[in-house]
């Protein structure tokens, strides 16, 4: 019998979505077809994201709650919409639910690809509510919000981003990307990115005995590097965030090349 990824106990195992389900349901309401790049299969693939490592017990009691955490805050911020037409953002936090629920979702998302999946291991049990907060110089979170492009640019004249609009001059679709990011220069670290819609929460994931100087000084080149970015702290509830110069386009633009060659061979 497989062993859980989450409790390390031999029970049988169910399907976890990498993706939280809620997602996925919001897509189909809007009648979006669910749709990603895999970068292991190297190819647009439809359909929903599962992990099969998971008991029942920590899918539908632990995880489900992280998720409905998750859930909570992307519509509380008004996030979880269509088309994201603002260039400001207002998210009240919990800290560590935060933190929490983003690793988890990096987790199974590292689990189908073989990127960084034992740098997790010792957070396990903190994603599982059993240790306390992680440190600064362990795991930091930052936090940047796209802004979004102006119709009628030829580059965004891609279906089905467009008709996403619904009306609206403005184009920032709710899009979802878990990935890693790649920082030039010598570091100590790994850079885990969640992208829901116009927010791309970065995870910054340092090795093992980093002082908490260097820490505090990689994540002042990372904020320099990511003009607009800010760093989410546990001593606070609210961050404000501004729209920086990248859009959602930016950020998308070779997966938007891949879905526009699907629609130019259909």
């Amino acid at each position: 019998m497989p062993v859980c990824a989450y409790c390390r106990q031999d029970r049988p195992p169910t399907r976890e979505h990498v993706i939280p389900a809620f997602i996925y349901n919001f897509q189909k309401q809007l009648e979006q077809s669910v749709i990603g790049w895999n970068e292991v299969a190297q190819r647009m693939v439809g359909g929903e994201g599962k992990v099969k490592d998971v008991c029942a017990d920590c899918n539908n009691r632990v995880l489900g709650e992280l998720d409905a955490y998750g859930k909570q805050l992307l519509t509380n911020s008004g996030l979880l919409v269509q088309n994201y037409t603002k260039r400001e953002l207002t998210l009240q936090y919990d800290y560590s639910l935060l933190l929490r629920w983003l690793l988890k979702v990096s987790f199974n998302s590292s689990r189908t690809d073989g990127a960084h999946s034992p740098l997790f291991e010792r957070y396990v049990p903190f994603m599982r509510g059993l240790e306390p907060t992680p440190s600064r110089s362990q795991v930091a979170m930052l936090l940047y919000l796209a802004r979004p492009e102006t119709l009628g640019a030829s580059r965004i004249a891609v279906e089905p981003f467009v008709r996403v609009a619904n009306g609206s001059s403005l184009l920032n679709p709710f899009l979802v990307r878990i990935c890693y990011g790649v920082i030039p220069g010598d570091h100590r670290y790994v850079l885990r990115m969640n992208i829901f819609g116009p927010a791309v929460f970065y995870l910054v994931m340092f090795e093992d005995n980093v002082l908490p100087g260097y820490a505090a000084s990689e994540i002042r080149r990372l904020t320099m590097l990511t003009p607009g970015a800010v760093e989410l702290s546990p001593k606070r509830k609210m961050v404000e965030v501004q729209a920086g110069h990248k859009s959602w386009l930016d950020l998308y633009e070779h997966q938007v090349a891949r879905v526009r060659a699907l629609s130019d061979d259909g």
